[in-house]
């Protein structure tokens, strides 16, 4: 079976940038969010393959031959394919969120669809029964919150404001020998009344104005864009990143963390379940979350690529749906994959280069992607060009 270019969907989101994914497609224009650019077969947005006969979509070529397209342990996913990969342009904050573990996910689709909540519902949690890890690569710097810190640094934080709201509400919350505390001190906070918040968001806004570290910039960035949220206030209590070109963050189910700006490359499960945290206008069901969150505290490792041949690199994650790679072409040395036992989805992020297998040749540029079937056992990649792949991971990988 021969390789396959694809037409893919993109996303536009109020968070969405208005330059990153116009230019990478080459596309004129200047006032829409282009937020996300997705490659897949979700049924929200699935890619379209061009063939000879009339394009089809992804999902019904996975359908007619999945051996083929996905590999021989094809069935191992329930022949669909198990991820969804993702250029992601922000502008401003994604909503601070998490998803469920795979068992959370089954209870939760089943308990809404018992209550005959409409999938499209407001307050719909649950659209599936799948949990959703995902890995998040920067194409350009890239500021992320993952994770919560902890509890003494939490403390130390909102000690800074110099809040009575902090003091009377919070501060108690920590001062007793119990590892919820994190977990005690978050669903106060969120529980605030509306004045109570109003004055620590205040206060935390006048300590950020004399202060010049990241997380003051992020609350002043988040107070004007939202209204008395308490997400305003999750730079003092998750983890923030800036990643380089290059570098990557894995989140596993049930980590709290919040996208804030920049372009990357996602990765991630084939599922669309969110539960939210707040920076949203959006439903925010603070008992489902509460139910759902790891709210032990860590420092997450930024994940570098490991190489795995001339021009190859890989990130390694527990995933077992996904595998991302990049490939760095750079027109002296051809890049060479064999062994393939996958499928896999291409995009070319710069540059252009010569795809060559046993079935014959395709030129790529930037903004072009590719599905290359588990069915082609190796192919050549020559040129100047920089590729991110994406394919599913072999039984017992790690």
């Amino acid at each position: 079976m021969k390789t396959f270019r694809l037409i893919n969907q993109v996303q536009k989101y109020s968070w969405g940038s208005v330059d990153y994914i116009p230019n990478l497609l080459g596309v004129n224009q200047s006032k829409e969010h282009w937020a996300e650019l997705w490659m897949g077969d979700h049924p929200r947005a699935p890619s379209s393959v061009i063939m000879d006969s009339g394009n089809i979509s992804l999902g019904q070529l996975i359908s007619r031959q999945p051996n083929e397209i996905l590999g021989k342990d094809s069935n191992r996913f329930g022949n669909h394919l198990p991820f969804l990969f993702k250029v992601l342009s922000a502008e401003s904050p994604l909503s601070i969120q998490a998803h469920p573990d795979k068992a959370q996910a089954e209870a939760g689709f089943l308990d809404e669809n018992s209550r005959s909540v409409p999938l499209n519902a407001f307050e719909r949690n649950y659209k599936d029964d799948n949990h959703k890890p995902e890995i998040i690569c920067a194409l350009t710097p890239f500021t992320a919150m993952c994770g919560f810190r902890d509890f003494d640094e939490i403390k130390s934080n909102f000690f800074k404001l110099n809040s009575t709201v902090f003091e009377e509400c919070l501060l108690p919350l920590f001062l007793v020998d119990d590892d919820k505390i994190i977990k005690y001190f978050f669903a106060s906070l969120m529980s605030l009344e509306p004045l109570d918040l109003s004055k620590l968001i205040v206060n935390a806004i006048i300590w950020a104005e004399d202060d010049n570290s990241i997380e003051a910039k992020l609350i002043k960035e988040f107070a004007a864009l939202y209204n008395n949220d308490p997400g305003i206030l999750a730079p003092l209590f998750l983890n923030v990143y800036v990643l380089s070109p290059g570098e990557a963050l894995y989140q596993g189910p049930r980590e709290l963390h919040a996208y804030v700006k920049g372009t990357g490359i996602e990765l991630m499960a084939n599922s669309d379940n969110v539960l939210r945290g707040g920076l949203t206008p959006k439903h925010v069901d603070l008992d489902e979350l509460l139910k759902v969150l790891n709210f032990k505290s860590a420092q997450k490792g930024v994940l570098k690529p490991i190489k795995k041949g001339s021009g190859q690199f890989e990130y390694i994650t527990p995933s077992d749906e996904f595998s991302l790679r990049y490939l760095n072409v750079d027109g002296k040395n051809s890049v060479v994959v064999d062994n393939r036992k996958s499928i896999e989805i291409l995009i070319c992020i710069s540059g252009k280069a010569d795809f060559t297998s046993k079935e014959g040749t395709i030129t790529i540029k930037k903004g072009d992607s590719l599905l290359v079937p588990a069915s082609v056992d190796s192919y050549t990649i020559a040129g100047t060009a920089e590729i991110y792949t994406a394919g599913i991971p072999g039984k017992g990988k790690k």
